[in-house]
C-alpha cells in the first residue's frame, strides 16, 4: 500500500490522479468507476457535487445527472451509515420496502449498471468523498482484501484531491465569462462544447480556461471544478 500511496503522492494532477485510480482498479477487475466530491459539509447527493465517472454506460450517466437520480441516490448515505465499503447488493437489501430506492435500484439495473461496491471517503476539513466501482462478479466473489485495497487506494487519492483543491484565505475573482466557462467546465464539457455554447471561438476558450488555472492555482479541469466549487465561484 505504502507504494502506490508514494505514487499518488507524486502526481500534482487531479485527473492523472483519477486516471491511475482507473488503471490501477481496471487492472484487478473493475469495469467501472465513479469519484464525487462535493463543498465541506454538504453531501454526494447535493446539486454541487462534482462526478468524474469511467466505464458506466452513457445512458446511465446521463439519467443520473438530468433525470434527478443523483439527488435520490441512496447509496452516499447508506455507505456512510455503514462505512467504509458497502456492497450494492447488501444496500439493496437494507432498503426494501422503500419506492425511491426500488425506483433507483430498477434504473440502474436498466442500464446494465450491478455487482458494484461504495466507498466512504475521509478528508481534512470536512471535505469528505464518495467513490463507486463495478465489478463482473459481486464484491463478495472477488479475492479476498481486494476490495479493501482498492478503497485505500481511492482513499489515498482523495486525500491528495483535497490537498491539491484545498481553497486559501485570498479571494479569487472570476470573471462572468471566466465564471460561465468554468461553470461548463464543471459539468463535464470540452473546450469545443463550451465554444458552441457560448457562441465563441475554441481558442477564446482556452485562453479563458489558461486564466481559471492561473486564479485557481490549478492545472486541470478536476481540480479546477473541485476549487471553483470550494471556493463558491460555481454552482453545479
Amino acid at each position: 500500500m505504502q507504494e502506490f500511496a508514494a505514487e499518488l503522492e507524486r502526481l500534482d494532477d487531479c485527473e492523472m490522479l483519477l486516471a491511475y485510480v482507473c488503471a490501477f482498479a481496471k487492472e484487478r477487475g473493475a469495469t467501472a468507476f465513479s469519484y464525487h466530491i462535493y463543498p465541506p459539509f454538504e453531501t454526494a447527493n447535493s446539486k454541487n457535487a462534482f462526478a468524474y465517472a469511467w466505464g458506466f454506460p452513457l445512458g446511465w450517466q446521463k439519467a443520473y445527472v438530468s433525470s434527478g437520480f443523483k439527488e435520490m441516490d441512496p447509496l452516499p448515505g447508506l455507505t456512510f451509515e455503514n462505512p467504509p465499503v458497502l456492497s450494492w447488493e447488501r444496500a439493496i437489501s437494507m432498503t426494501s420496502g422503500d419506492p425511491v430506492a426500488a425506483l433507483f435500484f430498477g434504473e440502474m439495473r436498466k442500464h446494465g449498471v450491478k455487482n458494484g461496491a461504495s466507498f466512504a471517503l475521509y478528508g481534512p476539513k470536512g471535505r469528505d468523498g464518495y467513490a463507486s466501482m463495478v465489478f463482473e462478479k459481486p464484491p463478495r466473489d472477488l479475492p479476498d482484501g481486494l476490495i479493501t485495497l482498492l478503497h485505500g487506494v481511492v482513499q489515498s487519492a482523495h486525500f491528495r484531491i483535497a490537498q491539491l483543491t484545498a481553497a486559501k484565505e485570498e479571494n479569487v475573482e472570476l470573471s462572468e465569462r471566466e465564471s460561465q466557462v468554468l461553470n461548463w467546465m464543471a459539468k463535464g464539457k470540452t473546450a469545443s462544447d463550451i465554444a458552441t455554447i457560448l457562441e465563441i471561438s475554441p481558442d477564446t476558450v482556452k485562453t479563458y480556461i489558461k486564466r481559471i488555472y492561473e486564479k485557481l492555482e490549478v492545472g486541470d479541469r478536476v481540480g479546477a471544478a473541485v476549487k471553483g466549487l470550494r471556493l463558491g465561484l460555481i454552482e453545479l
